[in-house]
């Protein structure tokens, strides 16, 4: 429904349906009143708080993001947009759906702080905890949300209150399950949903926290059975869990008004409507994207604690959107010392086309092969073969100049180099698990690999045709492997790994390996040379 329409409903509203009456305590009565919410949403930011170049994609474009109009994304710019709209709303709150953290060299160096700092001067109103909020460890994001997030942190689904460990109590001191918000009569409720699949990257030192992860079964009908006593008119998830969880979701609990998503990195415009299996519901499944690329504003028309109808604006933010002074003054602070401790804008080496991080088949990638290459050619690594996680590659490299800050925000993880011995069935194993985990994620490859070619069958989830260095892996055979510490301690789910006993963390940094690596070649493809290319070693059949 276009703004233009939604007025028009208004207009066509009975008078007394648009003058609500003061009841006790100057709240308005609006019984049988239409009224109108806005949402304003922000969503897997990543530390993407400095504008960036990069080309944006098909469905970029699409979704109004158009080419040549970078640099993109800023929480300056984002600022701007989001308080330019709350300008034009009465009932309005601003949510962000998760891992503001992780992304980009200014989150390394300042552990969180910037983030949390600059979105309390956006104006944010509440947000959920997700996994990379976890990245530098729960006393770390502790000490962030006390001392810079001026708006609650939810998260319904999460236990802090059994363990003794003492970031855990600080957590359970911080974090709530759920908010709620009086907007002149309109009481909205928001239970908050931390990710799930992603809670083994969650980690403190010995990589277990005690935190215990709660049934949703259970948390969503007791959370908004609560909320509703406490007079909501409107139960609204902000979720962390992804797209498919979120339409589960909506299908499945019948306690759901609207659903406001984050963690897959994607845009849906218009929001998708999913109805409900048990009431007929029909629920408003929301995503705004990632990377710092969009915000979301969601028009709703309520009355009686029905959404009558809704209307959706996607924003891109791109060169045209003016920095807020106020945001840009903090943020000003963090790039002066950046750029005395990192001097971002160094060249390492030259892109005669976008390094990419996704291969156009699904399987191996420029940016993926790159980097398992180098790894296992390291001086001292020096491994037979290599195999790293494709999402540890959190963007392309733009054409032209491969600047520091490029390679940060491609590779902001700070993992190094685990080397271990595999048994030949052990090495079948593992991509057996790359084949499955690919299988859940459309066949795209979950795993980039050096020293190893295989046919990836995500409809049997097997590895098929492996080969080792031009030779049939030998399940008797034992090969070394390098890997990144990441998955090597269990991350996304790589159980082959963590177990194995022969681990030894050279602590050589991965995006150190690749910078050196840029270095010396210079110039990037080599396509002679089957430098920074798809060779089809990873083949994916569906």
């Amino acid at each position: 429904m276009s703004a233009s329409g939604l007025r028009v409903l208004l207009l066509l509203l009975p008078l007394a349906a648009c003058l609500p009456t003061a009841v006790e305590g100057n709240a308005p009565d609006l019984s049988g009143h239409a009224v109108q919410l806005t949402l304003l949403h922000t969503a897997d930011i990543h530390s993407r708080l400095f504008p960036y170049n990069f080309a944006p994609s098909f469905t970029d474009n699409q979704l109004g993001l158009e080419d040549d109009f970078g640099p993109y994304g800023g929480i300056a710019q984002i600022a701007t947009i989001l308080k330019e709209q709350r300008a034009t709303a009465g009932r309005i709150v601003h949510v962000d759906t998760g891992d503001s953290f992780q992304g980009a060299v200014v989150f390394n160096e300042f552990d969180g702080e910037a983030e949390f700092r600059a979105l309390s001067e956006a104006g944010l109103d509440v947000a959920v905890l997700a996994n990379h909020e976890f990245d530098k460890g729960a006393w770390n994001l502790a000490q962030q949300i006390d001392t810079w997030a001026a708006f609650p942190m939810l998260a319904a689904n999460y236990d802090f209150d059994d363990a003794d460990l003492p970031y855990i109590s600080e957590l359970e001191r911080l974090v709530f399950p759920t908010a709620t918000f009086d907007l002149d009569g309109l009481r909205v409720g928001f239970i908050g949903l931390g990710n799930l699949s992603s809670l083994n990257s969650i980690y403190d030192e010995s990589n277990s926290m005690g935190i215990k992860v709660m049934e949703i079964g259970e948390v969503i009908p007791r959370e908004a059975s609560l909320l509703r006593a406490q007079g909501a008119d409107l139960v609204v998830i902000l979720s962390h869990m992804g797209l498919d969880d979120d339409i589960e979701m909506a299908r499945q609990f019948s306690e759901i008004d609207l659903i406001m998503g984050g963690h897959h990195h994607v845009a849906i415009d218009p929001p998708l409507v999913v109805t409900n299996e048990e009431t007929g519901k029909r629920v408003i499944v929301c995503h705004s994207g990632a990377f710092a690329k969009f915000v979301g504003r969601l028009d709703l028309v309520v009355q009686d604690g029905q959404i009558l109808s809704h209307d959706y604006t996607l924003f891109p933010v791109d060169r045209t959107v003016p920095a807020d002074p106020a945001v840009f003054e903090i943020m000003r602070e963090y790039q002066e010392q950046l750029d005395y401790d990192y001097n971002l804008d160094q060249v390492l080496g030259y892109a005669e086309t976008a390094l990419t991080r996704y291969g156009l088949t699904g399987g191996d990638s420029m940016l993926g092969n790159f980097t398992a290459e180098a790894m296992r050619a390291y001086p001292g690594v020096e491994t037979e073969i290599s195999l790293t996680n494709t999402l540890g590659i959190r963007s392309d490299i733009p054409v032209g100049n491969i600047t520091l800050d490029a390679l940060y925000n491609a590779m902001p993880f700070d993992n190094t180099i685990t080397t271990m011995f595999l048994s030949g069935r052990e090495v079948q194993e593992l991509l057996d698990y790359v084949a499955y985990r690919s299988s859940e994620r459309g066949c795209s490859s979950q795993a980039q690999v050096a020293g190893i070619a295989f046919t990836m069958d995500c409809r049997n989830l097997v590895a098929k045709d492996i080969v080792i260095n031009g030779v049939p892996l030998d399940l008797d055979g034992t090969y070394e492997l390098a890997t990144n510490n990441y998955i090597a301690h269990g991350g996304s789910g790589f159980e082959v790994l963590e177990r194995n006993t022969t681990q030894v963390d050279t602590g050589v940094s991965i995006r150190d390996v690749v910078k050196e690596a840029i270095t010396r070649y210079r110039s990037l493809p080599q396509s002679d040379a089957g430098i920074c290319v798809e060779d089809g070693r990873i083949n994916p059949v569906f």
